[in-house]
Parts: structure tokens; C-alpha cells; sequence
């Protein structure tokens, strides 16, 4: 983020970053039309849109009240991530956290994922934090929502239900999440043997310094509290699940809802396609055609689950336009005397110990 905001002094390397950028937005518009083109041949639209009028919307609305709530819980694990890598920025509020976090929720709708994550950084250093601290933090918090994901995704399929066969692909993506479950805890295991060995070269040195970040995130006090309001945000998402097929008359067990969250999450955080769109969609038709769901029924599933959350963010657009995201007066909180931050300590060369 902060080499983007540099390059607009830079016109060269400007042009040719721009040019990769659209090029990778256009890829990803190519394979979501790319998706819906092929699942507009298997279905009939008219069935599709004379379904939209028998919709329950008193359970589309409690979809989208869900996905309004986890917005805070996201501010929140993620303030307590910044309190844990950086205990002297003490400027930054739990409100102006869920500012942010919502204009970066909103943004993730409407742009490719990492430009929402992209967004809250360049927020937080508008409020007075620095880029070393607000994009270590963003990226923390992402790794740690994806790690939970995954560790849902092992235990969710271990559940009794008939969608958890996955056509008969289930003992891969079972195998699949147990590697990297496994690579996960060595890493963090073996984090205090890596860090010296890592902090002794330059360009690795900043890989030193995020893993321990994240081992003090994890191990610290706050670790337990990050982890409890990761797993809640996923079980909410379960709820918009369930609420969505409640919508459209489909009585789906908490477990069957649990397994489509595993699939549907699980798509949209692969970054080749436009938020999930089309690669989401055919994934959940191929999924639901195996137990006698319609392809133009698990299709409007499937978009109204993301309708469910872009409308869910709606209120980030709000916060973009009328929040007044000012940093405050350094000076006056920390005085003459002012004292780096977390990350102005790092700059002398070799990465810390890992407390």
C-alpha cells in the first residue's frame, strides 16, 4: 500500500503498475463472466427470476442483520491485534477500528479482496498509526481469519452429513487441511529457532519480524480473545448460511449449512475471480446438483449469499463518506519526548526475540 501511494511521484514505475493491476482486474472479470457463462447454460433464467417473489425475506433480513454484525467483531479482533503489536500507539479508538474495518468491508465487495485490506491499512495511518504497524496488523488479522477457516473446514467435515462426501473429493480436501494445519503449528512451534536464523539476511529480515508479530499475537495474553471472536465470525457466517436457505425454503441442517460455509468461504478467498463471484456459484451448483437441488435453486442460493453480505456492507459506504478519519496530535499525547512505536525499534538491523 504504501509503495502505491509513493508511485503516484513515480511515472514510470506508475505506468507499468498500473498496467499490471488492470491487466490481473481483467483476468479476474474474464473468469467470472467466464463462470456465469458456463452456469447460464445449464439453467433456465425464467425459473430463476419466478423464484425471486416466493423469497422469505424476514430470513434474507436476518442475513443481512448477521453480516452487519460481524463488521464490529472484526474491528475488534483487530484492535486487539494492534494493542498486542504495537502497546504504545494508544491513539487509535475502538470506534475508529470499526470505521475502518467497515470501509474495508465494503470496499472487498466491491473491489478484488486485497484492496479492501488495502484500504483499512491506508485508514489506520490516517489516524495516526504508521504503514510497518497497519499493514502488519492487516495481514495478521487476514492469516488469522484464514487459519481459523481452515481449521473449521478440517472439523466441519468430519461432521455426519451427506454434503460432506463433496463428491467424492472429501478425503483430499480433508488431507489438504490437515497438511496445512500441521505446517501451520511446526511454524509456529519452530518460530523461535527461524526467527535468528532469518533475521540474518536483509531481504528476509521482514519475515523475521511478521513471525514474531504473529507469535505474539497468538501467544499472547490477547490470544485467546483474538481466536474466540475469529471462531464466532465464522459461526455467524454459518447462521447467514442457514438464513439464506431458510429464505428459499430449503431446510438445511446446521451441519449440511456448516459444509456449504466451508465450500462457498473457502472459493472466495481464491483470488482469481472478482470476490468469488462465478467461482462460487458453480462450485455450490456442482455441489447441491449431487442431492437433488436444482441447478437454478442452488444458483439463487448462492447469489444471495453474497447479495447478503454486499448489502451487509452497505453501511461502510456511510462511514467512507461521513466518518472523519484525522490522526491525532502526536505531540500532545506523547510529548517532547516521543517514543517509537513498536516498529521504530526494528530498524537496527536484526530481528527481536520472540518473548
Amino acid at each position: 500500500m504504501s509503495s502505491s501511494v509513493a508511485s503516484d511521484f513515480e511515472m514510470p514505475r506508475a505506468s507499468r503498475g498500473g498496467t499490471q493491476k488492470v491487466a490481473i482486474i481483467a483476468a479476474k472479470l474474464l473468469v467470472t463472466g467466464g463462470c456465469f457463462w458456463y452456469v447460464s447454460r445449464q439453467i433456465e433464467w425464467s425459473q430463476v427470476f419466478s423464484a425471486i417473489p416466493l423469497l422469505d425475506w424476514r430470513w434474507a433480513a436476518l442475513a443481512v442483520l448477521m453480516a452487519m454484525l460481524q463488521i464490529p467483531l472484526l474491528g475488534l479482533r483487530w484492535g486487539s491485534i494492534v494493542d498486542v503489536i504495537a502497546p504504545s500507539d494508544k491513539h487509535v479508538a475502538r470506534a475508529d477500528m470499526i470505521a475502518a474495518t467497515s470501509v474495508g468491508v465494503f470496499f472487498a465487495q466491491v473491489l478484488p479482496s486485497v484492496a479492501g485490506e488495502g484500504v483499512r491499512a491506508w485508514l489506520l495511518v490516517r489516524l495516526g498509526s504508521n504503514w510497518r504497524m497497519a499493514v502488519t496488523s492487516a495481514v495478521i488479522d487476514r492469516g488469522v481469519g484464514l487459519a481459523l477457516l481452515v481449521v473449521f473446514g478440517f472439523v466441519i467435515l468430519l461432521l455426519p452429513s451427506g454434503l460432506t462426501a463433496l463428491g467424492g473429493y472429501r478425503d483430499l480436501v480433508l488431507v489438504a487441511y490437515g497438511a496445512l494445519i500441521l505446517a501451520g503449528m511446526l511454524g509456529l512451534l519452530l518460530a523461535t529457532k527461524i526467527v535468528p536464523l532469518l533475521g540474518r539476511w536483509r531481504y528476509s529480515r521482514w519475515v523475521a519480524t511478521l513471525a514474531v508479530d504473529v507469535h505474539r499475537v497468538l501467544f499472547g495474553s490477547k490470544g485467546p480473545a483474538i481466536l474466540s471472536i475469529g471462531c464466532l465470525i465464522h459461526a455467524i457466517t454459518i447462521v447467514i448460511v442457514w438464513s439464506v436457505g431458510r429464505a428459499q425454503g430449503l431446510a438445511l441442517p446446521f451441519a449440511d449449512a456448516a459444509v456449504l460455509f466451508t465450500i462457498m468461504i473457502g472459493v472466495v478467498i481464491v483470488p482469481i475471480s472478482i470476490g468469488g463471484w462465478g467461482l462460487r456459484e458453480l462450485a455450490v451448483i456442482s455441489l447441491l446438483a449431487g442431492y437433488g437441488v436444482a441447478p437454478e435453486r442452488a444458483l439463487l442460493f448462492s447469489v444471495c449469499f453474497g447479495l447478503a453480505l454486499a448489502v451487509g456492507s452497505l453501511p461502510g459506504a456511510g462511514v467512507w463518506l461521513l466518518y472523519p478519519f484525522a490522526p491525532l496530535h502526536r505531540s500532545a499525547e506523547r510529548g517532547e519526548g516521543e517514543v517509537l512505536p513498536a516498529g521504530g525499534r526494528r530498524r537496527s538491523g536484526a530481528a527481536p526475540d520472540i518473548a
